[in-house]
């Protein structure tokens, strides 16, 4: 029984895969980053820290026009500083929602998103020891992107480059700058 469940979601799945193909497409993406915050508190906690910065990336996409797309996704994006016991970590995590144009220069491609994020930070730097999260913030993201198999389906891979903006609250916001390597199946 168990055999032909798997079976029939498999024989699903590829069915699927080969219709949607047209007009669908999934993926996501890992990359690293520059992440500079407006608020000085926050800096000089992470002086002379050790920092690795990870981003992932999760997206759909609806293809209206072979050079046109709407996405839609979300970001994770962990921000680890670290000495010895010390440590000050913060986890950006945001949706968005924008378009992607091929302007006709091979697999070169231009996006533009809408963003909704928040941050939290895990601060242990003595004498500070605490968990706080900003505000939710309206941001937006630019993106530059080349499709190494922009007219073909199946996986398609990319690398990329990103800028995001994203306000927290009072007088801060953040500046993310980001590259990172993107599958997409379609």
């Amino acid at each position: 029984m168990a055999r032909k469940i798997i079976m029939t979601i498999l024989l699903l799945s590829v069915a699927f895969s080969s219709w949607a193909a047209d007009w669908f497409a999934y993926g996501g993406s890992f990359g690293t980053g520059i992440v500079l915050n407006d608020d000085s508190a926050l800096r000089s906690y992470a002086e002379n820290m050790h920092r690795v910065v990870l981003e992932l990336d999760g997206t759909m996409e609806f293809i209206f026009h072979p050079s046109i797309r709407i996405a839609a996704g979300s970001i994770l994006l962990a921000d680890f500083k670290f000495k010895e016991a010390q440590f000050y970590n913060s986890l950006d995590y945001n949706f968005y929602g924008g378009i992607r144009v091929y302007p006709g220069f091979g697999g070169l491609r231009l996006g533009v998103d809408y963003n909704l994020g928040r941050r939290s930070d895990f601060i242990d730097v003595p004498p500070v020891n605490k968990v706080s999260s900003t505000a939710w913030g309206n941001g937006f993201r630019f993106l530059l992107e080349y499709d190494f198999r922009h007219e073909k389906t199946g996986l398609l891979p990319m690398v990329g480059g990103s800028w995001r903006y994203v306000p927290r609250g009072g007088d801060t916001s953040d500046h993310i700058l980001s590259v990172y390597f993107k599958l997409l199946y379609r």
